[in-house]
């Protein structure tokens, strides 16, 4: 088990700052997610984490030990990465068993617990295979396995299934999130640009932008009650709708936002009405994309698939509730 604390971690390379002052708690047990655009530096605080960077000042605890100078080793971290970083010349067994041997732990205990993590990832029948005759997934389970063996205190994860095609990356979080409920004294921290990702696997999210913490809460709070512009258009697939000009000036507010799923299509009545430019049909569900005269298409989930032509023209009104109101700087305003 270990509770982790940033204070005040900032990280630079020479004049550039990448991670600028950051302060954040992260519960035992707890699998926290990483999630921001390319270079906000949510991998740089992975490796500060984990000991392969060194912070520049601030401190870095675990428990209640200060661990700034400790390796990797001393920390108690295993580490899944995103290339999987298997030993191609060594069998299953022995890439799983690597970092055990050189802890000098007994055969037995090796045999053990490789045989153990492999039934619990179900590649016990894989064992004597080279990595080579492996599947992207498999191979992802075996690295995964190979940081089981260690039976760490802190398992991190650096983007680990942005390898796999997307059947096995819905395979893979659900074994990710398996693993997480068979492991519950084990503090995981996960790294992903994938936000479906960090939707489904995280008890909490933390938001990063250009180095500094932008919001850190449950899934259902992030989405729900976003405390700025950029959370609001980052969570959530599709993106918020964002309206300005006429549309936002009459809510009094700088930008309006708006979620697919919370426009209505009427028949009478309508707040906003335009002509259909797009659709999108995923199967369980379908999007509508209208010009209404704003900057851009507004992006309507329709609530039953239906055929509608490009070109119709529609009308729509959005949900009491559901509006959030932003002024100019991006920091959300009181619902009205």
């Amino acid at each position: 088990m270990a509770d982790i604390k940033l204070k005040n971690v900032r990280k630079s390379y020479g004049k550039l700052e990448v991670i600028k002052g950051v302060d954040l708690d992260i519960h035992s047990g707890e699998f926290m997610v990483f999630v921001g655009p390319s270079g906000c530096g949510k991998s740089t605080l992975l490796r500060l984490i984990s000991g392969l960077g060194d912070i520049t000042s601030g401190d870095l605890y675990f428990d209640d030990e200060r661990v700034n100078n400790k390796v990797p080793s001393e920390r108690g971290i295993a580490m899944v990465f995103q290339s999987y970083a298997l030993y191609p010349h060594m069998k299953v067994y022995d890439n799983m068993a690597f970092g055990m041997k050189l802890l000098k732990a007994s055969k037995e205990d090796i045999r053990n617990r490789v045989v153990k993590a492999a039934e619990m990832l179900q590649i016990d029948h894989l064992l004597d295979r080279l990595p080579r005759q492996l599947s992207g997934g498999q191979r992802q389970r075996v690295a995964i396995g190979r940081a089981l063996v260690r039976d760490p205190r802190v398992f991190l994860f650096d983007e680990p299934l942005s390898n796999l095609d997307a059947a096995l990356r819905v395979a893979m979080r659900l074994e990710i999130s398996k693993l997480h409920q068979t492991m519950p004294d084990v503090t995981k921290i996960y790294v992903t640009h994938d936000q479906v990702e960090a939707m489904t696997l995280a008890d909490r999210i933390c938001v990063l932008r250009d180095g500094m913490i932008e919001q850190v809460g449950t899934p259902e709070e992030l989405y729900e009650h976003p405390n700025s512009i950029f959370v609001a258009g980052f969570i959530g697939s599709p993106k918020m709708n964002f309206l300005t000009d006429r549309f936002s000036a009459a809510f009094d507010c700088h930008t309006l936002g708006v979620r697919a799923e919370h426009i209505d299509i009427v028949d009478s009545d309508p707040l906003w009405s335009g002509k259909v430019v797009h659709t999108e049909n995923l199967g369980s569900d379908a999007y509508i994309y209208l010009d209404i005269g704003a900057e851009e298409p507004l992006n309507v989930r329709l609530k039953e698939p239906r055929p509608i032509a490009l070109n119709a023209e529609i009308g729509v009104r959005p949900q009491d509730g559901h509006l959030y109101r932003f002024e100019d700087r991006g920091h959300p305003l009181p619902e009205r």
